[in-house]
Formats: C-alpha cells, sequence, structure tokens
C-alpha cells in the first residue's frame, strides 16, 4: 500500500482591506442643564473618545459645548430635541434638520447618520407612526 502526502491545497489569502472605524454613542440627555451634569457628560464623551455622538432632548447650545468636538443642533419648536456632536477632526457634510426638532441627519464618508427623537408614549402613538411614515422618510 502506497501512502500519499496530503495534497489538499488551501486557497489563496484574500488581500487585507484595513478599514477605519469610528464610534458612534447615542444618548438621550434628558434636559440637562445644570453645570455639574453638563460637565460629567463632556468627561463622559471625552473619557470614551467617541467619534460622534447623537443626543437627544437637547435644549440648550450651552449644553453641547464639548472641547474638541463640533455641535450640530436643531432645537426646533418643542424646544427640546437633537444634536449630533463630531470630533472636530471629522468633516459632516448634508447637514438636515426637520423644523419640529425631531430629527438631524448628516453624511460622512458617504455614510448617512440619521438621529432621530420619534415621539413616545401610549398616548402619542399615532404621533409617533405619523412621523415615521410621513416625516421620517425626507433623510433617505
Amino acid at each position: 500500500m502506497t501512502s500519499h502526502p496530503n495534497t489538499t491545497t488551501r486557497p489563496p489569502t484574500p488581500p487585507t482591506v484595513r478599514m477605519s472605524t469610528i464610534t458612534i454613542a447615542t444618548l438621550n440627555i434628558n434636559v440637562i442643564t445644570a453645570r455639574t451634569r453638563v460637565g460629567m457628560l463632556a468627561d463622559f464623551i471625552r473619557r470614551h473618545d467617541f467619534h460622534i455622538i447623537f443626543t437627544q432632548e437637547v435644549t440648550s447650545t450651552e449644553v453641547m459645548n464639548v472641547r474638541g468636538y463640533n455641535a450640530h443642533l436643531n432645537i426646533g419648536a418643542s424646544i427640546r430635541e437633537t444634536a449630533i456632536l463630531a470630533k472636530s477632526t471629522l468633516h459632516l457634510t448634508n447637514i438636515t434638520t426637520l423644523p419640529s426638532g425631531r430629527a438631524i441627519a448628516a453624511d460622512y464618508k458617504g455614510i448617512r447618520l440619521i438621529n432621530v427623537c420619534a415621539p413616545s408614549g401610549r398616548a402619542r402613538q399615532a404621533d409617533r407612526e405619523q412621523f415615521h411614515t410621513t416625516k421620517l422618510p425626507y433623510f433617505f
């Protein structure tokens, strides 16, 4: 009996594609205004080194004043809505907002980023459904 060496060959390894990664966080900041809490939020963002942060229930431009980040705010008619913070080294384009303040979107390197604060609660179910079917498609 003749033994044959293992002649199984493996397919060539595909070339490695190096992809950049970014970290994105979404935070409902629940209308914080106290200076101590605003400072804690800024420390949290810097400590975790997020690249992009979506925030909801924003009521003040001061809250989004984080060193090293550019803030794109959408405080609309209801006065507690959305914002996007991006590291100042990132370039967001095509920033789009809803007048209500309930959504803000931007493009980053061909990726559409959308931050939404939809109506919530059982009593607002009809408002939420209308928002999802008539307002949100504006961003796509």
